[in-house]
């Protein structure tokens, strides 16, 4: 409880978030956490997007629970959120939008300041939740 308290407090003193430590999980590496992602999310046939490439481990760690990935192109701002919003209007089954937006494996791209605020724009209007994966954060 102690860890999970001190991260708590720093993720407050670091961003506009309001974390207690029982909302902190301490895992043994971020592969861990994106297994418990799905283990928490998915069930089989849910959809998963992610960027196009995407991180291989991540979606290695969903296939466990057979969802249906599907690819959002990316450019060299990252995300192309047009294409994301299409993607978004035909289907309702949806479970998150998983993203390393900077320095994302394997393409090495960081996502652009507004390209970050249209994304934001959009899952905001499906209520779609979003996993961000930050190793080098």
């Amino acid at each position: 409880l102690h860890l999970r308290n001190h991260i708590a407090d720093r993720m407050n003193s670091k961003s506009m978030t309001n974390v207690n430590s029982e909302d902190v999980l301490v895992t043994s590496g971020s592969q861990q956490a994106l297994y418990y992602a799905g283990n928490i999310f998915l069930d089989e046939g849910d959809v998963v997007l992610c960027e196009s490439p995407s991180y291989l481990g991540a979606l290695n760690a969903f296939k466990n629970y057979q969802p249906k990935v599907m690819e959002v192109p990316t450019d060299k701002e990252g995300m192309i959120t047009e294409e994301l919003e299409k993607i978004l209007k035909k289907n309702d089954r949806v479970k998150f939008i998983y993203v390393i937006p900077d320095f994302q494996n394997p393409t090495g791209i960081t996502w652009s300041f507004e390209r970050r605020k249209k994304f934001m724009e959009v899952i905001n209007k499906y209520e779609i939740p979003v996993i961000e994966d930050n190793p080098y954060g």
